[in-house]
C-alpha cells in the first residue's frame, strides 16, 4: 500500500514530468520550488534509482521516469475526472429552448449528448418567452436558447449560431407554379409566415428581408398564412401548401432530403442569430452542456455551409 509520503512525492513527480521543471510544477501546486525538489529526491531513495537527469537547461526524464509518468498521468487523469463527475449536482439540468429549434435541431442530436454525458440529465422544456437574470432564477432555468438580435447585458450569453434565411418549397409545388421558380411571376402563390421569429418582432420580418435584398418588386405581395412557430410554416410547405421562408438550421434536414428546396438558390444573412443564456456558467453541468452545444454548433456551421457552396 502506498504510504501519504510516497503520494505526495508521486503528485510533484507527476507535475515536473509535466512540465520538465520543478519551479512550473511548483506554480501548478502551490508549492515552493525546494518543497517539489525534496519530494521528488524522497520519492528517488523510496525507490532506489533516478526520475530525472538534472542539467542546466532543466530536466530530462530517465527511461524509469518515463514509464512512471506514464502511469501517474493516466491515474491522475482518472482520479480528476471521478472527482468531477461525482461533484457532479444530481438535479436535471434544466433547459428552455425555442420550440422550432429544439424541434427540427436540438431533439436529434440530444441522445448523443446523453450518450456521451450520462451523469448530466437534461428537463427541455419548449418555450419562447423573454429571459434576463432574474427571470431564469424565478423559473429555475439553468440555460437557455433563444433565437433574436438581442444584445443581453445581465446574464452570461454566448452567440453559438449565425442563421441564414431560404425560401423553400416542394418540388411538387413549384411544378405547379413554373413561373415562380423562374423568378418571373407572382401569381397565385402562397407565401408562409412564422409570424413571431421572436418577441416583438416586426410582422414579415423574414420575408421582408430576403425580398428587400432578393425581390423588392414583390414586396407588395407580403401576405399569406402567418404561424406562431417556424415549425408549423415549414410542416404547410412541405404540405404543399405555399412557399416558407426558412432558417436553415430548420430547413438543413429536408432540403437534404430533398423533400424541401431552396427555391431560387438564394439565401441571405437572417436579422437574428442564436443565443445561449446561462444563468450560473461556472455551474459544472452548465460548462459541459455549453461546450458540447458550442462544439455541435460549429460542426453543423460547417455542414451547413457544405451545403449551401453545393447548392
Amino acid at each position: 500500500m502506498l504510504d501519504s509520503s510516497i503520494l505526495g512525492g508521486l503528485r510533484c513527480f507527476d507535475a515536473a514530468a509535466r512540465f520538465l521543471s520543478f519551479t512550473k510544477a511548483a506554480l501548478a501546486l502551490n508549492l515552493t520550488q525546494s518543497a517539489v525538489s525534496q519530494q521528488i529526491r524522497n520519492l528517488e531513495d523510496r525507490l532506489g534509482y533516478s526520475l530525472f537527469l538534472r542539467q542546466s537547461r532543466g530536466l530530462i526524464l530517465t527511461a524509469r521516469g518515463e514509464a512512471l509518468f506514464a502511469s501517474t498521468a493516466k491515474a491522475f487523469l482518472e482520479i480528476e475526472t471521478t472527482l468531477q463527475r461525482l461533484g457532479l449536482s444530481d438535479a436535471p439540468l434544466h433547459l428552455s429552448c425555442l420550440p422550432s429549434f429544439a424541434l427540427q435541431w436540438l431533439m436529434p442530436r440530444l441522445t448523443d449528448f446523453h450518450r456521451q454525458q450520462p451523469d448530466v440529465s437534461v428537463r427541455l422544456e419548449a418555450e419562447f418567452q423573454p429571459l434576463d437574470e432574474k427571470a431564469m432564477e424565478s423559473f429555475d432555468i439553468d440555460v437557455a436558447v433563444r433565437y433574436d438580435p438581442v444584445e443581453y447585458a445581465h446574464v452570461h450569453a454566448d452567440v453559438i449560431l449565425d442563421e441564414y434565411l431560404i425560401a423553400v418549397a416542394t418540388p411538387e409545388y413549384l411544378a405547379e407554379h413554373p413561373a415562380f421558380a423562374r423568378g418571373t411571376d407572382f401569381d397565385g402563390v402562397v407565401l408562409l409566415h412564422d409570424a413571431a421569429p421572436w418577441v416583438g418582432a416586426p410582422a414579415f420580418v423574414e420575408w421582408r428581408t430576403w425580398l428587400s435584398t432578393h425581390k423588392s418588386e414583390w414586396l407588395p405581395h407580403l401576405r399569406g398564412p402567418q404561424f406562431n412557430l417556424s415549425s408549423l410554416a415549414i410542416s404547410a410547405a412541405i404540405n404543399h401548401q405555399g412557399v416558407a421562408m426558412g432558417r436553415s438550421a430548420l430547413v438543413y434536414n429536408e432540403i437534404k432530403s430533398g423533400r424541401l428546396v431552396n427555391v431560387f438558390g438564394k439565401l441571405i444573412a437572417a436579422p437574428a442569430r442564436y443565443v445561449l443564456l446561462s444563468r450560473q456558467p461556472n455551474d459544472r453541468r452548465v460548462a459541459i452542456f455549453s461546450a458540447w452545444l458550442k462544439a455541435e454548433c460549429a460542426r453543423f456551421d460547417i455542414e451547413r455551409h457544405k451545403q449551401i457552396s453545393s447548392g
